[in-house]
């Protein structure tokens, strides 16, 4: 394992280069997390014009490759990267003719992060709405993926005029292990993939054949998920409050916010995640919560040290970074301050090279190459 050296890796005042795209629209609009995914070099995006993945060189900006998708017709959020995958999910249809009415469906590919090389296509059945439909057809996205299963799904959020649809596949092949029309995907562990039925219950599904491993009513109003990290899902309503970390496994409650609501969690793909709300004055909160135990570990603000809860924009290897009056960082399992001279702009996307910003009105993301080098630890 690797630990910053610099821990809070400072950034230099101007970006190192900028990347641009015709990438989705993030739904967070200071959030680049939304539509690209980071690798250790570059970072990989769907591109909405000329349908497919494109891969930026994160030191120059460069396009290092693009592979389209001939059928491709809509994507959403960003594609997923395993090891030396790349996963992408795409909306397509096919134009009947004569009494064909033609057809909509999802296609799944994966491909060579380094070459942008087709590895495996895979064509999924979608709604059974005619392709020269004008109803609106739900985008698919990639869920989850790891090194055994990727959780594809495709769903409207809220009232819905066409039907939800999940698909696990086996990352390696492509092969569909199973496919459900009545989950809206939202969490893929190693054993269980976590998703919402049409009935409102949360549910786990088995990843090796699709068994109901349990079936859970919140009574969350309408049921809004997330994954916060392995060994938890985050489960919330339209109520204040009462905010759940769940066991993706079991469906039990691992850790319930009480009065506060836990809006978003940030997975600092170690062993914490770092989760931001609104307490029940609707002051601003930050709990540390440790995946393995569900243990908060710190809580911001804290009357007694004279400590306010910044504004957290990412968290990476033990480190989370913030805006309070300037650009900061953060012990992860601590709490404590680190630096408060990192940069002008805390990034929201970070690994150890690199920390990126969205800027929405220009639809570009800055990149900053951080300062600390990491050494063995």
């Amino acid at each position: 394992m690797t630990r910053p050296e610099v821990p809070a890796g400072a950034f230099p005042e101007t970006p190192t280069t900028r990347i641009q795209g015709a990438w989705p629209s993030p739904a967070d609009e200071d959030d680049p997390g939304d539509v690209v995914t980071l690798g250790a070099h570059r970072a990989y995006a769907y591109d909405r014009d000329a349908v497919g993945v494109t891969a930026f060189r994160l030191d120059s900006g460069d396009i290092a490759w693009h592979t389209a998708v001939p059928e491709g017709t809509a994507v959403a959020q960003a594609p997923r990267l395993v090891g030396d995958t790349v996963i992408g999910a795409f909306a397509t249809a096919e134009r009947g003719e004569g009494t064909d009415a033609g057809r909509r469906g999802i296609t799944v590919i994966a491909l060579d992060a380094g070459t942008g090389r087709s590895l495996w296509t895979r064509e999924i059945a979608g709604d059974k709405v005619a392709a020269d439909s004008e109803a609106v057809q739900a985008v698919p996205h990639v869920v989850g993926a790891d090194a055994q299963h990727v959780l594809v799904a495709s769903y409207e959020e809220g009232y819905a005029t066409t039907p939800p649809l999940s698909a696990l596949l086996d990352t390696h092949t492509g092969r569909v292990i199973w496919t459900d029309p009545d989950f809206k995907g939202v969490d893929l562990e190693r054993s269980v993939a976590v998703g919402v039925r049409g009935d409102g219950d949360f549910a786990g599904r088995s990843t090796s054949g699709g068994t109901l491993l349990w079936q859970r009513d919140l009574r969350l109003g309408e049921p809004r998920t997330a994954d916060p990290g392995p060994g938890l899902t985050w489960a919330d309503g339209a109520e204040a409050g009462n905010t759940l970390l769940i066991d993706p496994a079991t469906g039990a409650t691992r850790l319930n916010s009480g009065d506060a609501s836990l809006e978003r969690c940030r997975y600092d793909g170690w062993n914490t995640t770092v989760c931001t709300g609104a307490d029940g004055s609707g002051g601003a909160v930050v709990w540390a919560v440790d995946v393995r135990t569900a243990r908060v570990l710190w809580r911001l603000p804290d009357a007694s040290a004279h400590r306010v809860a910044p504004v957290i924009t990412a968290a990476w290897h033990g480190v989370v970074y913030a805006q309070a009056e300037h650009a900061m960082t953060l012990d992860a399992r601590t709490g404590n301050d680190l630096r408060t001279d990192i940069g002008p702009l805390s990034p929201t996307v970070v690994n150890d090279g690199y920390g990126l910003v969205y800027d929405h009105t220009a639809r570009t993301i800055d990149v900053y190459r951080a300062g600390g080098a990491a050494v063995p630890g």
